[in-house]
C-alpha cells in the first residue's frame, strides 16, 4: 500500500471515530418530554416564559435530530465508499473541512451559497436570523 492511500485510510478511520463519537454524544442526550409539554399559567409571564422554553426544546430538538442523520449518512457513505463528496458539485470535501466537520455534506462553497439562500429565505419571510 502507498503512502497516500494509507494516509486516506488513517485519515478515514478518525473521521469514523469521530463520526461514532458524535452519535454517542447525541443519543446521549436527549430532550426531556418535560420540556415539549404545554402548561397553562395564570400568569402571563410565566405562560410566555413557558412558551419560550418550549420552543427553544422544539428548536434544538430539529437542530439534534438533523445532526444526527448528517451523522449518520456520512457513517453509510463511508461503508460505500463515498463519504467525503460534495453532494451539489461531487468535488472532493477539503481534508480540513472534513477533520472540522467529519458529517459535511457539501464543500465550503456550496454551503455558504446553502446558507446565504437560507438567509434570504429567513429575510423575504421576516425572520431574523
Amino acid at each position: 500500500m502507498n503512502a497516500v492511500a494509507n494516509t486516506q485510510n488513517t485519515a478515514h478511520r478518525t473521521r469514523q471515530a469521530a463520526l461514532r463519537r458524535k452519535l454517542e454524544d447525541l443519543a446521549g442526550s436527549s430532550i426531556q418530554r418535560d420540556e415539549l409539554k404545554i402548561e397553562t399559567a395564570a400568569d402571563a409571564l410565566d405562560q410566555v416564559i413557558s412558551s419560550t422554553n418550549r420552543e427553544l426544546a422544539v428548536t434544538q430538538l430539529e437542530v439534534r435530530t438533523r445532526l444526527l442523520r448528517d451523522v449518520l449518512a456520512s457513517l453509510a457513505k463511508l461503508e460505500q465508499g463515498t463519504y467525503g463528496f460534495c453532494e451539489d458539485c461531487e468535488e472532493p470535501i477539503p481534508a480540513k473541512r472534513l477533520d472540522a466537520v467529519p458529517w459535511a455534506h457539501l464543500c465550503v462553497r456550496r454551503q455558504e451559497r446553502a446558507e446565504a439562500r437560507v438567509s434570504q429565505e429567513e429575510m423575504s419571510i421576516g425572520i431574523a436570523a
